[in-house]
């Protein structure tokens, strides 16, 4: 009987045993296998000329932060704002190379790699504010699909997408009302031909000066005036140093997002899809953001002091599309192609 008891304890002994140990297995986190481990990280950089707080530079963000939510983490991107990494011409050359990865700018901006691109810029080239929005959908546009594959040919940068950023607008220290008015004029131009040639036009003196130097060229009077949408306006404080904004509208800014192609072929399709994706989306919010802004920016200027010139009082604005597409017709005779091209899609 005793020897009994002793088998039974030792029996009940290694159940414990086997209980604990089998408590144990349950509670062990597994290792993963060497196939299983994290994906890494793709870091990217992404620079441009606008302030963080100018609508431009929160699109540019909002565009970051939604391509790394939609690869779950697995695509961040770092920003580099307000010109930090160069000018605008240095950033397209740093595009084109791979030295950044994502960048935004104007056509003109761009035109340093691809000169003929240019013309996306030219004044005058829309007649509403819808008609520039269904121009820059690089999903339905068949013009913009075009140049979008040369710039890939020849430039090694795709085009992820065009925003609506905004109807330009003169401004100047003193009342402008026509092209007379600007004679002997000094006028910031963007440092491209096409800019340099709108501000000709209009009567001007066209002055190239890179956007972050231009609050200080307008303070210290190497500028009278310079042409921008009211957002990049108010968010410069330009209004410190103009008194006076002119509604020519005489550029309904299309701003091209564009990424290194080399940078673009080498992620997963998955992650191809990825940007596309946060490109469109990107695309529909910021566009009816910015017209939305257009009106809301042009009131913040007027109530922080600034007068606004319209053909109510008295502003020319034929007389100022007369004289810049004659500049134009001189000026770029080699682009009608494209202009017809563009006429003809538009209905004009």
């Amino acid at each position: 009987m005793k020897r009994a008891k002793i088998i039974f304890a030792l029996i009940l002994a290694l159940c414990m045993v086997f209980t604990l140990c089998a408590c144990g297995a349950k509670e062990e986190t597994k290792a993963p296998a060497a196939d299983e481990a994290p994906t890494k990280v793709i870091e990217l950089t992404y620079a441009h000329m606008n302030t963080t707080d100018n609508t431009s530079g929160i699109y540019a963000q909002w565009f970051c932060d939604r391509l790394t939510e939609l690869t779950n983490g697995e695509i961040v991107v770092t920003v580099y704002p307000n010109n930090e990494l160069g000018s605008i011409q240095e950033q397209a050359e740093m595009i084109a190379a791979g030295t950044i990865d994502l960048h935004h700018s104007t056509w003109g901006g761009l035109s340093v790699l691809m000169p003929e691109i240019e013309w996306m810029d030219t004044p005058y080239l829309f007649a509403s504010v819808e008609d520039a929005v269904k121009f820059s959908d690089i999903t339905t546009s068949p013009i913009m699909q075009e140049v979008n594959e040369k710039l890939i040919e020849t430039a090694n940068i795709r085009v992820l997408n065009c925003i609506y950023s905004g109807a330009r607008q003169l401004t100047c220290n003193k009342p402008i009302y026509s092209p007379a008015d600007l004679a002997g004029v000094k006028i910031r131009a963007i440092p491209s031909d096409v800019y340099v040639t709108a501000v000709e036009g209009m009567g001007a003196i066209p002055v190239a000066i890179d956007w972050a130097d231009t609050p200080t060229a307008l303070a210290t009077g190497v500028a009278d005036g310079q042409e921008n949408p009211p957002v990049s306006i108010f968010t410069a404080s330009l209004q410190d140093s103009q008194k006076y904004m002119m509604d020519t509208k005489h550029i309904m800014a299309i701003g091209p997002t564009v990424m290194n192609e080399t940078t673009y072929q080498s992620l997963s399709p998955e992650h191809q899809a990825a940007v596309d994706q946060a490109a469109y989306e990107t695309w529909e919010k910021f566009t009816a953001s910015n017209i939305e802004a257009e009106e809301q920016y042009t009131q913040k200027l007027i109530d922080a002091g600034m007068i606004f010139i319209t053909e109510a009082e008295g502003l020319d604005k034929a007389a100022f599309k007369a004289s810049v597409d004659a500049k134009v017709a001189e000026t770029y005779a080699r682009y009608a192609d494209q202009y017809a091209a563009l006429a003809e899609w538009l209905g004009y």
